[in-house]
């Protein structure tokens, strides 16, 4: 009997628990029978949260590879440069050839310190530059310059080169954000497997109906300004009349705020193209729906970066005060990045921890599935004000960061200007932050922030209209989703022609 008794309320229990989860679940995403995420429709028009499952190394779900070691080096006496060395071990090993996965193998750091003058290049695809270890007895990358650089760089120089006999108009009157569909007059100038640009505008009508023609003017003292800044204030009427001050703000000017989608021709249905991967904005007519064509770049692919420590030299009487947290060091004379992404993709960083540098990580701009997963940016040293202490940068594309920690940073998890999604900042968490994580400004659009916290002094997160903050940030982000999170504050505002949310 009481048995029987346990099995009824275990079973009851179950069925309650069952409709308690049920209710908690978001209506416009959410678990269907098979696992998989189900997205409804926010708006009339369609729009739904995006697919942010395209991020990271090979669009996501591909394990990352494990390259053999074909030269190793040895730590030297730390006197000179071994920058210099290292970059010739990778210059040696980008004259091989590569295997059919495109692989050309490992350059091993043995565990000691490292004396890096100036950035080690990898401007080959197929290359690994690894370590023994992450911690101060491992492989030590110690910058010792006294200049602002990044102690190891990936990929190249190059820009996309637009094909302009392939533009076309999008006929749509609203492409809803979170599709995958566009119509075109004529789409049999294109192809499955076509690299192509959806390329949203800028337009006067969008920025007038933003605000961001009229935010609100910020006026600073000159007394800091050289006389190079001063007549060139002048120039744009932004000193004022007795020449005292100058007004920071910056109206966002037409065509200065375009988003520019990187996208492959998965299928054509007549004239309807179907991208490979979702758009993360609104096409809409009345703002100048979007444009579409064919690019190109020779980005490099398949190169990482693992198991070791990049550390910076700084001096010590260089000190500022802050009235939160008193003395600190603010040497600004040092490495300032332990790992930048260029013109890359399908590539990574994992298992790094940086310590004392400006800031950590980049992903640029023409950077895209890249992943940036289990390393740490420690304590960095500069002064606390802007364009500083950026510990996870992301400007790329199908970027993926999971698994990171950020200690003492400001914008610990942080987008940049006008940053086209889908990006994604998973399991990643920081202490003692200066300020907030977030799209930091000028219209970046579709990052999940998905179980992250933020701590600190001043730590939140914000998805925001920044207005006169900067030189006129106005509204940071669109379609940005907080899932799960956890900070003291989080601040969410809908902007407007979009949406922003904050789920669980």
């Amino acid at each position: 009997m009481k048995k029987n008794l346990i099995i009824v309320l275990l079973i009851s229990f179950f069925v309650y628990s069952q409709a308690i989860f049920s209710q908690n679940y978001s209506k416009i995403v959410y678990p269907g029978k098979d696992g998989k995420l189900v997205y409804k429709p926010y708006t009339p028009q369609g729009d739904i949260i995006p697919d942010f499952s395209f991020c990271g190394y090979k669009g996501g779900g591909v394990a990352i590879p494990d390259m053999p070691v074909k030269i190793t080096l040895e730590p030297g006496d730390f006197s000179s440069d071994d920058a210099l060395r290292i970059q010739e071990a990778v210059d040696k090993l980008g004259k091989q050839k590569p295997d059919k996965n495109g692989f050309r193998g490992a350059i091993l750091l043995k565990k000691g310190r490292y004396n890096i003058q100036q950035p080690i290049n990898l401007i080959y695809s197929g290359i690994v530059l690894k370590g023994e270890g992450s911690d101060e007895q491992g492989t030590v990358l110690v910058g010792t310059a006294k200049k602002a650089y990044s102690l190891i760089s990936v990929g190249s120089n190059e820009a996309t080169k637009k094909d302009k006999s392939s533009e076309q108009q999008i006929i749509d009157s609203y492409v809803p954000s979170g599709t995958k569909v566009i119509t075109v007059k004529n789409a049999s100038a294109f192809k499955i497997g076509d690299n192509i640009i959806v390329e949203r505008p800028s337009t006067k009508e969008w920025i007038s109906a933003l605000g961001m023609d009229k935010i609100e003017d910020a006026w600073q003292s000159v007394s800091k300004l050289s006389d190079k800044d001063k007549e060139t204030y002048k120039q744009e009427g932004r000193l004022s009349q007795d020449g005292k001050k100058y007004n920071t703000t910056v109206q966002w000017e037409p065509g200065s705020r375009n988003l520019i989608f990187e996208r492959t021709i998965a299928a054509i249905k007549g004239n309807q193209i179907i991208l490979d991967i979702p758009l993360v904005n609104a096409l809409q007519k009345e703002y100048g729906g979007g444009t579409i064509y064919k690019y190109s770049i020779d980005r490099l692919e398949q190169i990482g970066v693992e198991n070791m420590r990049g550390e910076s030299i700084y001096d010590e009487k260089v000190t500022k005060e802050d009235p939160y947290i008193g003395t600190y060091f603010a040497d600004e004379k040092h490495a300032s990045w332990f790992v930048s992404f260029r013109s890359s993709q399908d590539c990574w960083a994992k298992n790094l921890v940086c310590k004392y540098l400006d800031n950590g990580y980049l992903a640029s701009s023409r950077s895209k599935f890249i992943t940036i997963q289990d390393c740490q940016a420690l304590d960095p040293v500069s002064i606390l004000t802007g364009k500083r202490r950026y510990n996870f940068t992301v400007i790329g594309q199908m970027i993926l960061v999971q698994r990171c920690y950020s200690r003492n940073g400001r914008h610990d998890f942080v987008l940049h200007a006008s940053v086209t999604g889908p990006n994604a900042f998973v399991d990643s968490h920081s202490d003692m932050a200066h300020v907030a994580s977030e799209p930091h400004h000028r219209w970046s659009a579709g990052c999940l922030y998905d179980n992250c916290s933020v701590a600190g002094p001043g730590g939140h997160f914000s998805i925001s209209n920044r207005g006169r903050y900067g030189s006129g940030h106005g509204w940071a982000g669109a379609q940005m989703v907080l899932w799960n999170c956890k900070s003291r504050l989080a601040i969410l505002m809908k902007p407007p022609t979009a949406q922003n949310f904050a789920i669980g």
